[in-house]
């Protein structure tokens, strides 16, 4: 979604509550692939299922929600749903709720009407002293205050995963206590021996090398009949 884009800032008001109508974390904040540092540690991005984006009609009118033309990474190889550029077609399929208050647009989605309220109230006091006393946010300190109002349910989404089976040298995927599982091997980024960090740019190299070594035994293992 545009607006939740830490680099886009497009006019109008928005936050992100959960299913208990309030806000959770600094809808603008850059993540690293979704991990965010608290306490000293490395955590995952806080998604309490169902979460809403809520706007205000200033944001909507203001173009696609959802980009059209991402520039980076694999978005721009692979097929995706064509956005309409007013947010029309998606509004008349259910995929964005309307309402001309916030109590019934809460109703719509099933959110306490009296939290959010609460919530946009003071999403907005926040707005108009400049300064995000919850989280901190720094970008798109705007009001939501222009009716209709409009939300969204949003659905955490990942580009890969960290961890796995664990293998050996051998490139045999072990069991817990460290023992192969016969015939079973993994490459690359499945068991990864980075274990659960992000590799950057280490998982072609791992592929190839645990690839190699995973088709060299598995080649020599023997015929079961």
């Amino acid at each position: 979604m545009v607006a939740l884009h830490f680099a886009k800032e497009p006019p109008g008001g928005m936050i992100v509550v959960g299913p208990d109508g309030m806000r959770f974390a600094d809808e603008k904040y850059k993540t690293s692939h979704g991990k965010v540092k608290s306490a000293g540690r490395w955590t995952p991005l806080s998604t309490p299922c169902p979460m809403f984006m809520i706007c205000d009609h200033t944001l909507f009118a203001s173009g696609p929600l959802y980009e059209k033309e991402p520039r980076s990474g694999w978005n721009p190889m692979v097929e995706r749903y064509d956005w309409s550029d007013d947010n029309g077609a998606e509004l008349a399929q259910g995929w964005i709720k309307q309402a001309e208050t916030i109590t019934a647009l809460a109703q719509t989605m099933g959110l306490p009407p009296a939290v959010l309220e609460e919530t946009i109230t003071r999403w907005n006091a926040h707005c108009h002293v400049g300064a995000d006393a919850d989280f901190g946010r720094t970008k798109m300190l705007s009001p939501i205050q222009k009716a209709p109002f409009y939300a969204v349910e949003l659905s955490p989404s990942m580009l890969n995963t960290q961890g796995g089976p664990r293998r050996n040298a051998r490139s045999q995927v072990v069991r817990p206590d460290g023992s192969p599982i016969p015939r079973l091997y993994s490459a690359g980024e499945l068991g990864s021996i980075y274990s659960y960090l992000y590799q950057g740019t280490g998982n072609i190299g791992e592929c190839l090398a645990f690839g190699r070594i995973a088709g060299r035994n598995a080649a020599a293992e023997q015929p079961w009949c």
